[in-house]
């Protein structure tokens, strides 16, 4: 992939699956140099994107990420050589949500004793911050001293491979067959069920929940630590290599949202899914997605968990309204994936309404 030895070097670790030693190369390559670090890594990213070596790309992603918010916990090489983080905003919800997955996560067995404590400044942190959203700058020193080592980090990332088989056995047709020229596609049981597991359970495990949107709304980006393996093989494996993935996020909603305003005016095609057992959705007949097709109607998709929708990003939509069970493992979470135009999806032709195409 590239001239420079030490490239090269850092290229066979990560191809071999080495990452902590690849990223331990980096580091200490870089540790006067953090900014080039980064700059570095995601060149490297970015290349091995361009030459469709998908999992090579995510794993330069995977050490940028480390680096820029790494924690003692995670990858644990850095308890001595934190990067400092900027514009960090501290909100009452974010540290009421963080502390529930704290919580969860030393329940499983996952994180050890150091946590309790962590967890009890969090909450009493968010006690005085009820109804506010401040910056760092606000917080007395002992507060900041109290959540810097922690917060706004990477303290757990859950290992999640890839799988042998990511998809259910209609998915792909569905997804890749011309669409109905006034139709959303929405295909239910879009995963297998292995890796809808995997990925329902590294997103409630891994701790990459920093992005805020509004009443208590939260997001996973692919530049923060929503990165794994099986994730790089979902969103591209959903077109192959015939449509270029220009986005990857998640969302994860409060128990109870009233329903977002609708919003559009992204060019691309969306693809969002669900994944949140159904057993956690307190109305079955809410919770899902509303999207105003071209001739000014507002369809309504119902929530179901591994249901994909696949629409035109420029059409106003947003989340309906939802009430989800109150626990950390029952939030309702989203994973939306945005490609280019390409094919039967850029024609004048292509125009929005409801189907489904579950077998």
């Amino acid at each position: 992939m590239s001239a420079n030895p030490a490239a090269n070097f850092a290229t066979a670790l990560i191809e071999r699956h080495r990452f902590e030693e690849a990223f331990v190369f980096w580091h200490a390559r870089h540790a006067d140099d953090a900014q080039g670090a980064l700059a570095a890594l995601a060149s490297l990213s970015r290349q091995a994107t361009r030459e469709r070596q998908h999992q090579l790309a995510a794993g330069y992603h995977a050490m940028h990420t480390a680096l820029r918010r790494g924690s003692r916990w995670y990858p644990g090489m850095l308890a001595n050589r934190l990067l400092p983080l900027a514009d960090v905003a501290v909100s009452s919800h974010r540290l009421r949500h963080d502390a529930a997955q704290l919580a969860y996560l030393h329940q499983l067995g996952v994180l050890g004793d150091a946590f309790p404590p962590i967890i009890a400044r969090y909450r009493r942190l968010a006690a005085r911050l009820e109804s506010h959203l401040d910056r760092h700058d606000l917080l007395s020193t002992d507060e900041q001293d109290a959540i810097d080592e922690a917060y706004d980090r990477i303290i757990h990332l859950r290992p999640t491979p890839s799988v042998a088989q990511a998809f259910s056995s209609h998915a792909l047709a569905a997804a890749r067959r011309p669409p109905p020229a006034h139709g959303i596609v929405v295909i239910d049981d879009f995963l297998s069920p292995h890796a809808l597991d995997e990925l329902w359970r590294f997103c409630v495990q891994s701790t990459i929940w920093f992005g805020e949107q509004g009443h208590g709304r939260l997001a996973a980006t692919y530049d923060h630590g929503f990165n794994c393996p099986l994730l790089v093989q979902v969103a591209h494996g959903v077109f192959g290599d015939d449509r270029q993935l220009l986005g990857l996020r998640a969302g994860k909603h409060p128990p109870r949202l009233p329903g977002e305003s609708l919003h559009g005016a992204v060019d691309g095609l969306k693809v969002q899914l669900w994944l949140t057992p159904d057993t956690a959705n307190l109305d079955q007949a809410k919770g899902g997605l509303v999207i105003r097709d071209h001739d000014g109607c507002a369809r309504h998709i119902p929530y179901r968990q591994n249901r994909a929708v696949l629409f035109d990003a420029r059409l106003a939509h947003g989340a309906a309204s939802c009430h989800f069970r109150d626990d950390h493992a029952s939030a309702r979470i989203e994973v939306a994936m945005l490609y280019a135009w390409t094919g039967y999806y850029s024609t004048p032709s292509f125009r929005m309404a409801a189907i489904s195409s579950s077998p």
